[in-house]
């Protein structure tokens, strides 16, 4: 009895001895992968900052450097072309007021009232355009109750867009230069260097989106980019002279060398039109 007894105590000293060997060797190995994942955490962080600090930020500083350089060489250029343009513009401007008073000084001498580039113009907007119509007309929110009337013509700030063809009390419709179902044809001028030639604008090739013109004057060749305006040869009541309609993109004769055309870049976006203004001559009023 007593041998068993010893036999099962050493049995238990033994279970008890292997549980807290493995139980220290469990907390042994937990420690010891922490440690090692927060030193090898550590020094890859380390190396992160020592990376980003000695290589990465450096180059971002000096390339944002040349970036506000190169933005401070584009201010400094604009500044100087807009300076350009103001003094040129203020050239002009005396330039402009001096050739103004002499030609007030030869009408009074000639007895001349009014030049065929003299006009004067009403400010209006676009209230209506039909999608079924884009191209064709549009309507503005003046008529005859402020002196509109048919035939004048409108214009945006880049240049002539139609004329006038219909007149209510309150609203007037403009037909477009940009119609394909225009019968009316328009005379121009191009200004090619030294010369002037005249022509009729009759219509306009959509799929181009140029104006055709067919021209009056002999012509041998014409300059691309050459301005083509107003001639003010319509008549009474039509455009005066000088509005800017677009400028030469080429130049044919026909097959039988008896016509001459051209086709014209129009000066205008036709689709956006939003704020224009009515042209009338000084001596409609």
């Amino acid at each position: 009895m007593y041998k068993k007894n010893n036999k099962w105590n050493k049995h238990n000293k033994r279970i008890v001895i292997v549980t807290i060997v493995l139980v220290l060797f469990s907390v042994f190995t937990l420690v010891t992968s922490r440690s090692a994942s927060g030193i090898e955490t550590m020094f890859k962080d380390t190396i992160a900052n020592i990376e980003y600090y000695v290589i990465k930020a450096p180059i971002e500083y000096v390339s944002h450097l040349f970036d506000e350089y190169s933005d401070l060489k584009d201010v400094y250029n604009e500044n100087a072309k807009l300076k350009e343009q103001l003094d040129n513009l203020a050239r002009e401007s005396a330039m402009n007021e001096t050739l103004s008073n002499e030609i007030e000084e030869l009408k009074k001498l000639t007895g001349i009232d009014f030049l065929p580039t003299e006009y004067q113009v009403k400010y209006t907007n676009v209230i209506a355009r039909d999608a079924e119509s884009w191209n064709n007309q549009v309507t503005i929110n003046l008529g005859n109750l402020s002196g509109i009337k048919e035939g004048m013509a409108v214009i945006s700030s880049d240049g002539m867009i139609g004329t006038v063809t219909n007149v209510s009390e309150i609203s007037s419709t403009v037909s477009l230069l940009s119609s394909e179902t225009s019968k009316s044809q328009l005379p121009v001028m191009i200004i090619s260097g030294d010369e002037e030639y005249y022509g009729l604008l009759n219509r306009y090739d959509l799929s181009s989106k140029s104006y055709r013109i067919t021209l009056l004057s002999d012509v041998e060749k014409l300059e691309k980019g050459a301005k083509v305006v107003t001639s003010g040869l319509g008549g009474v009541g039509k455009n005066p002279k000088g509005i800017l309609v677009g400028t030469v993109e080429n130049y044919t004769v026909g097959d039988d060398a008896t016509e001459s055309v051209c086709m014209v870049k129009p000066s205008v976006n036709f689709d956006s039109l939003n704020y224009v203004a009515v042209v009338q001559r000084v001596n409609e009023k």
